[in-house]
């Protein structure tokens, strides 16, 4: 089985990423909605969205019995709770997320039925990883330059035996042990400029049918290197086994790319041929991306 799940909150993003959704339906048996949001309107989109397709269904973060729609961090968890059956795939996709390559749902998935990695991540374009290697390849010329793959590795270096010391202490926070530019790259993470000129470039790629410039081999994510989980994959066994060794997730992203990883020596990967585009980091939205027209352009992508 194939079930997506979103930590669903934006209209203006959603209305997106369900186009996407229903133009793939036919790979998807279940697509796990988890509520995040305190907007009415927003949580009305949602549900309409749900009524109007079966293979939908609206999850809900609860506390004695009373749905609780800000504890993000909860949800997380226990979203993480439910997407572990023996015969099921994830993939988790941002509610952002603006544009998905068909081979998500085909290549990319057939090569996760076998792949021993605990999360695989396609290309995701405007995510901290990706975007170090982009900003650093001279193919696409982007005047900012993030340097997070030289920084990185000094970084682990110096949290890895603490990370590990911590293996059973759900109080552990990444910011314990390293500070902001360190994870969250300056360029990558909260460059307006830089944001801006990389998705106008992968749309220009798409608009000339070049996107195929932005693919890369797979490979073993270097260094336990902290990848934005704006759209990734597990197998359902594969994360029950984790849990049982080294505990619940307690930190979503962090967990997923720094800790657990550390914990068991194990490596994420990348799947080289398929992209999939996020639309924003809050501190992008904060600077003013929602000012520009990049939402209207991948609008226009999906409705062509």
């Amino acid at each position: 089985k194939l079930v997506l799940i979103t930590f669903a909150g934006k209209k203006c993003h959603l209305e997106i990423l369900f186009e996407y959704i229903l133009k793939y339906k036919n790979y998807i048996d279940e697509y796990k909605l988890f509520i995040s949001t305190n907007s009415n309107e927003d949580h009305e989109y949602i549900k309409a969205f749900a009524e109007k397709n079966d293979f939908v269904t609206l999850e809900y973060y609860k506390e004695n019995g009373k749905i609780i729609l800000n504890g993000t961090s909860k949800m997380w968890d226990y979203a993480y709770s439910i997407c572990n059956d023996d015969d099921t795939i994830y993939l988790k996709l941002d509610d952002d997320i603006v544009y998905i390559e068909e081979t998500l749902f085909t290549d990319f998935i057939k090569y996760r039925e076998t792949c021993e990695a605990p999360l695989l991540f396609p290309v995701i374009i405007n995510n901290v990883y990706f975007s170090n290697l982009f900003s650093n390849n001279n193919v696409f010329n982007l005047r900012d330059k993030g340097n997070m793959l030289s920084t990185w590795p000094n970084t682990y270096s110096r949290i890895k035996s603490v990370v590990k010391e911590n293996i059973h202490n759900k109080q552990f926070r990444i910011g314990d042990v390293t500070i902001t530019p360190e994870v969250l790259c300056p360029t990558a993470w909260s460059n307006l400029r830089f944001c801006i000129d990389l998705h106008n470039l992968f749309i220009y790629k798409l608009k000339t049918n070049s996107k195929k410039d932005f693919y890369l081999d797979n490979h073993v994510v270097p260094d336990k290197f902290p990848v934005s989980i704006c759209c990734c994959s597990w197998r359902g066994k594969d994360l029950k086994n984790i849990v049982n060794e080294v505990g619940t997730i307690f930190q979503d992203e962090p967990w997923w790319t720094v800790f657990m990883p550390t914990w068991l020596n194990k490596d994420n990967m990348v799947y080289g041929k398929t992209v999939v585009s996020h639309y924003s980091y809050y501190r992008q939205r904060e600077l003013g991306l929602d000012t520009t027209d990049i939402l209207n352009k991948y609008n226009e992508l999906i409705s062509s």
